[in-house]
């Protein structure tokens, strides 16, 4: 990671870490590069009140460049991926913070295959904005860049998620948290197009209410309104609809891991679940885990970050991986994880075996899971602290493959996240306390 890009693009405090200045400096390199090459880019956004901000810096820059930019307003993440890749654009860029609060914003860039941009080219861009002098050739007269308004690129997007649907969804009642972000715009149109019977709440963004108490991220608020009226299933979005979690009805939760678990044994039970393996990351829970290999699924094992299950996904040749906090990728289908997409595959799932999801995963055991956060100034002093490693080594003799422990810090923020699986929450909480009173006492007191 650099000083602006993390592991899912640049992302921090709009105004302050997410500038219009750094936003018009991203614009003018990827405007030009490589070789001063005039591109066709997309430009897409959330709900966020600095997002129109955002989006005319890096149109100013881009077509200062001789950049011809189309931008399609408020859409998802994922949308710009599937639409960079179909219509040959040459970056897609998203102005998100996906999950964190309205405050903060982001830059995400997408490659001409829809892939998340290659670490060498953010650093380039890194060494740009450093720079104290603009060098870059600058545009004049006809030859600056055009800028097109293309709100029907997510009609397109949109006919191509209903094209996966195949089930009936006409007895299903559903709940659906749109988190003020952009699911708000999209999945109305999306629900007439599935002929689903669906409720939505929190779809009124005005700005500064995308995820504030509401989507995936505070999602007991959905279990709560599913349980007073009697849906089917819950489904809660983020800000920028890349990720999904689910509620039964009988208001559990359903995560990544459980999402990912149902499409791992439907796709081996249909034969196209390619070398019988999914992609997971180090955060999913122990018990899918050995719920798949009972099942017979082999598992690879990547870091926390949808691009380390994309890039394995894509290395290995495989169709199917994911995370726990909800993002999905359908390889075949999409190269990114997409929340939408998410949707109708567990409604053909659910559909398809005329079962209750409830039913669907009474095999699978979820091992119980604490994960506090602390904040801290130097992620990377806290990480290689010679007492923190001992007390690791201490807390993993103690559950000796009992659970797990996992400490590993944000690739977004300035926290480091602990994380206990045990046989009991009694003793997540007690080693989760241990570790985070620890790293308290040493760095933030």
């Amino acid at each position: 990671m650099g000083t602006y890009f993390g592991t899912d693009g640049v992302r921090g405090l709009a105004g302050r870490d997410v500038s219009s200045t750094i936003a018009y400096r991203i614009g003018r390199f990827l405007g030009q590069y490589p070789q001063g090459r005039h591109n066709k880019i997309l430009i897409a956004r959330d709900t966020r009140i600095s997002g129109e901000m955002l989006a005319s810096a890096l149109v100013g820059g881009l077509t200062s460049s001789g950049s011809t930019v189309h931008t399609v307003g408020v859409s998802t993440t994922p949308s710009v991926s599937y639409l960079v890749k179909k219509h040959d654009f040459d970056f897609g860029i998203m102005i998100s913070a996906s999950h964190n609060p309205y405050y903060d914003n982001g830059i995400k860039v997408f490659n001409r295959h829809g892939e998340k941009l290659e670490e060498a080219i953010e650093m380039e861009i890194e060494r740009y904005i450093d720079a104290l002098q603009d060098d870059l050739p600058r545009m004049t007269g006809k030859d600056i860049g055009r800028v097109y308004h293309a709100h029907e690129l997510v009609d397109e997007y949109l006919a191509f998620i209903a094209s996966k649907a195949v089930g009936d969804y006409a007895s299903f009642s559903v709940l659906i948290d749109a988190a003020n972000g952009s699911a708000s715009e999209l999945v109305p149109d999306l629900c007439r197009r599935l002929h689903i019977k669906a409720d939505i709440i929190n779809d009124k963004p005005n700005g500064t209410n995308i995820n504030d108490m509401c989507g995936s991220t505070h999602i007991k608020n959905l279990q709560t309104a599913m349980l007073k009226n009697g849906y089917d299933l819950g489904m809660a979005f983020d800000g920028d609809a890349d990720r999904l979690l689910m509620i039964d009805s009988h208001g559990q939760i359903v995560d990544g891991d459980a999402m990912l678990y149902m499409a791992a044994l439907d796709e081996k039970r249909r034969g196209i679940l390619k070398d019988g393996k999914v992609v997971l990351t180090v955060m999913s829970n122990i018990g899918v885990k050995r719920a798949l290999e009972r099942a017979g699924i082999g598992i690879l094992e990547v870091p926390v970050g949808d691009k380390y299950v994309q890039a394995a996904l894509k290395k290995e040749k495989l169709v199917l991986g994911g995370e726990q906090s909800g993002h999905l990728i359908f390889y075949d289908d999409m190269n990114t994880g997409d929340g939408l997409l998410s949707m109708v595959k567990m409604l053909n799932i659910v559909a398809g075996n005329h079962k209750k999801l409830s039913e669907l995963l009474a095999d699978l055991k979820i091992y119980p899971q604490v994960l506090k956060n602390i904040i801290v100034t130097n992620k990377k002093e806290v990480m290689e602290y010679p007492g923190l490693a001992l007390l690791i080594k201490k807390v993993e003799k103690e559950l000796n493959g009992n659970g797990r422990l996992l400490v590993r810090p944000s690739g977004t923020e300035p926290l480091i996240r602990i994380m206990v699986e045990a046989e009991s929450i009694e003793t997540c909480h007690r080693l989760v306390d241990e570790i985070y009173n620890y790293i308290a006492e040493a760095f933030v007191n």
